[in-house]
């Protein structure tokens, strides 16, 4: 939908299904073997140091999950902004070419645009309906929005590094030397 210039509104500009090609990106397919014992060495190393999560741990976690879960968002937010410029160009920026420019959105979502020459705003969609994005002009640009897989697998990450952070500790507590008890230690004061 593209507004307040335009009299018209309607649904979302979307491919058709049978353009789309949709890869099933999951938080269970990111969560593998490997994925999980990495999880686990980042626990056993912060544990020895003391750092819960460290910065490297979170790294590599974000990185696995662009990579392996988060839908693709550099295409779509590049697409709009394109969109956006020509629309601020035209005379009329809601010409029939914003559509067109839309209806060929990176990996087949869609998006709503709201265009004035004071504000522009923009929601991108993933091609099952979620919201990925949002642009604001003057409200600090794109933001990207959190999917539930991205969601789910921060849970399991979490849940996972939890876990082995917990069963490191807990090694590290009872490796270390016991100290004697109080009453224990004695020594002789005589002369």
């Amino acid at each position: 939908m593209v507004s307040p210039l335009s009299s018209r509104t309607g649904a979302p500009v979307t491919r058709s299904p049978k353009t789309r090609k949709v890869e099933k990106r999951t938080a269970e397919s990111a969560m593998t073997d490997g994925f999980i014992e990495r999880i686990k060495s980042y626990a056993k190393e912060d544990a020895k140091r003391g750092v819960y999560m460290s910065p490297e741990f979170n790294q590599a976690r974000l990185a696995h999950m662009k990579q392996y879960v988060s839908p693709d968002r550099s295409g779509p937010k590049a697409d709009v902004m394109s969109a956006i410029q020509a629309a601020l160009r035209e005379p009329h920026p809601l010409l029939q070419a914003l559509e067109k420019m839309l209806d060929k959105l990176s990996g087949g979502g869609s998006a709503n645009l709201k265009i004035s020459g004071i504000q522009q705003a923009a929601e991108v969609y993933a091609p099952n309906g979620e919201n990925i994005a949002s642009y604001n002009s003057l409200g600090g640009g794109w933001t990207d929005i959190q999917t539930k897989e991205e969601h789910k697998f921060f849970d399991e990450s979490t849940s996972v590094y939890f876990q082995a952070y917990r069963e490191a500790r807990a090694e590290m507590k009872s490796e270390a030397p016991a100290a004697e008890p109080a009453g224990a230690a004695a020594f002789d004061t005589r002369i």
